[in-house]
């Protein structure tokens, strides 16, 4: 028998803002589109960065896309409930047209009083972004508006917050 045992495991680090927002409510459009359909995505994965930065990548940007790398964006929260956005590649001519805010609310679950539902919006969403690298020498603009939410449910019988979340 073989003493040996080999797991691979998926670190996940986390903070308060990181996670898999819904997407719902954030609209991509294409520049000169904008009466046109926006693009959605319903789900928006963020990703640890320091205890209050997360970055996703921008717009319509897909996780799977091999030059992603170039779209981060990064959110930076504030104790105050304010959001800033940057990116680290002036490529993509990443531009901030409002201020953006988020806002925290919890509830008691009122099946299983030891679940605690936290919610996490970020509001006022509004930046653009050029996407230069999909058709090569034809950059493309977007604009993105909107707001994400992030859920999330804690077991308060577990001390651990790692341990205590209902991923």
């Amino acid at each position: 028998m073989d003493e040996h045992v080999q797991a691979i495991l998926r670190v996940n680090p986390f903070n308060d803002y990181s996670g898999n927002y819904s997407g719902s409510a954030l609209l991509t459009r294409m520049e000169g589109q904008e009466n046109e359909t926006p693009v959605v995505k319903s789900e928006i994965r963020s990703y640890v960065v320091d205890e209050n930065t997360v970055f996703f990548y921008a717009g319509n940007i897909d996780e799977e896309r091999q030059d992603r790398r170039n779209y981060k964006i990064y959110a930076t929260f504030t104790k105050t409930g304010t959001v800033t956005f940057r990116s680290d590649n002036p490529n993509i001519k990443f531009v901030v047209n409002k201020d953006a805010s988020y806002t925290m609310s919890e509830a008691m679950d009122k099946v299983r009083p030891y679940l605690k539902w936290r919610w996490l919006t970020i509001n006022n969403i509004d930046y653009e972004f050029t996407d230069y690298t999909m058709i090569p020498n034809v950059p493309i603009r977007y604009k993105v508006a909107g707001s994400l939410t992030l859920e999330r449910k804690l077991n308060t019988q577990i001390p651990d917050e790692d341990q205590a979340i209902e991923w």
